[in-house]
């Protein structure tokens, strides 16, 4: 019943269902009580004046009421203190105006007593559950004993009242002895959840730690390649140890951070910028037009996921296009920014991209779906490749 529910809430949700279900079969027990008096007066099987037993049965039911709204622990033990009193005056009553009712064995008699049992669960657990339904049944047979004896009958236990006793003090024991076997079922289902979770995490940051080195270290090598022999400028060897130095999570000692020339022009401070300036480094001629101010409605990381992807698409223009030329077209409108580079190098067929290849895959594809963005490549062979990437908006707080 609560296997869907994590362990913590499985036992109030348990115990509140119980004492839900009990209350109302209590109020139906009475409800049953009214109409059986009733018939039997109208049929002449008891006094005319039985009726007024039902009238003390009223405030059992008013107070049931108030329980099926909102269970305490004051509430009930006042249901149950008025419930006694209200029990020996309907049996008082009864017998009085009903010779023929020799003892306490009648179902007439019973139904009070089962609605003082069932008031049980009021309690979050199993035990505190018995106990009510035990206090119950103890104060409304005794109510009853008290009534048989000033009435002058005979008191017999009966077995109605007996028998949903003892039902509901074994639905709360099996409930409490198998709650624990439910609760190590819903551990382990919650432990198999977190375990499922911590490894989409691990793949996603590997991916993405993946996807950074082999960003930064083919754009090293390639501008490495594409250097005059000899001793590296200070601009490239700055820019390498720079770029090494982020791949380890830290920043060189006087470097810029990265809102610091940002809050002037966000262009001059975004990854798009330096995307394309490293690319101009490594010997590619890249043209840049359209609204470069669109980058300053993209959130910090949805700006660093399109300048890494654009990173890649410069690089990739530059080791397999042959193509010394690109250009790079920033457009914005309706809600997203679109960044289009376009080559005119040889192109390539429609020839499914392998797992191994960690360029467009990943360094493209997946970092721009992260921030909810979208690619559509376009290219054939001897004409050419266009990559646009569309990112949203950053949505104002």
């Amino acid at each position: 019943m609560s296997l869907g529910l994590p362990s913590h809430l499985s036992r109030a949700a348990n115990s509140k269902a119980l004492a839900t279900a009990a209350r109302w079969a209590a109020l139906v027990c009475l409800a049953m009580a009214i109409v059986n008096v009733a018939i039997s007066a109208l049929g002449g099987t008891t006094g005319s004046t039985s009726w007024i037993s039902t009238l003390v049965l009223l405030p059992m039911i008013l107070l049931l009421v108030l329980l099926s709204r909102g269970r305490t622990v004051l509430l009930t033990v006042v249901y149950l203190l008025v419930g006694a009193v209200c029990t020996f005056l309907y049996v008082y009553i009864l017998f009085e105006s009903t010779p023929t009712y020799r003892d306490t064995n009648l179902l007439v008699v019973a139904l009070p007593v089962v609605a003082m049992t069932l008031v049980g669960g009021t309690g979050t657990g199993a035990l505190g559950g018995i106990l009510w339904a035990t206090l119950g049944f103890a104060l409304a047979e005794a109510a009853v004993l008290v009534g048989a004896t000033a009435a002058d009958r005979g008191f017999r236990p009966d077995a109605v009242s007996l028998g949903a006793y003892l039902l509901l003090v074994g639905v709360l024991a099996f409930d409490g002895l198998t709650r624990g076997s439910r609760s190590r079922t819903q551990s382990a289902i919650h432990r198999a959840v977190r375990d499922a979770r911590l490894v989409d995490l691990r793949r996603e940051l590997l991916a993405e730690s993946t996807a950074d080195l082999h960003d930064t270290v083919l754009s090293e090598l390639a501008a490495i390649a594409a250097a005059e022999p000899g001793e590296l400028s200070p601009r490239l060897r700055g820019r390498i140890e720079s770029d090494l130095h982020a791949l380890g999570g830290a920043a060189l000692p006087g470097d810029p951070t990265p809102t610091s020339t940002a809050g002037a022009d966000p262009w001059y401070g975004s990854e798009l910028r330096r995307a394309i300036e490293d690319a101009r480094d490594e010997g590619l001629s890249v043209d840049v037009s359209g609204d470069r101010d669109a980058v300053a409605g993209l959130a910090d990381d949805s700006r660093r996921a399109l300048g890494l992807a654009v990173r890649q698409c410069l690089v990739n223009v530059l080791r397999h296009s042959g193509s010394a030329t690109a250009e790079v077209a920033v457009s914005t409108g309706e809600g997203s920014v679109s960044v289009m580079v376009v080559d005119g190098g040889r192109g390539f067929g429609s020839v499914p991209v392998g797992a191994d290849r960690l360029g467009l895959r990943q360094s493209v594809h997946d970092r721009i779906s992260k921030v909810g963005g979208t690619v559509t490549i376009y290219s054939s062979e001897d004409v050419g490749t266009t990559v646009i990437m569309t990112v949203p908006e950053a949505v104002a707080s």
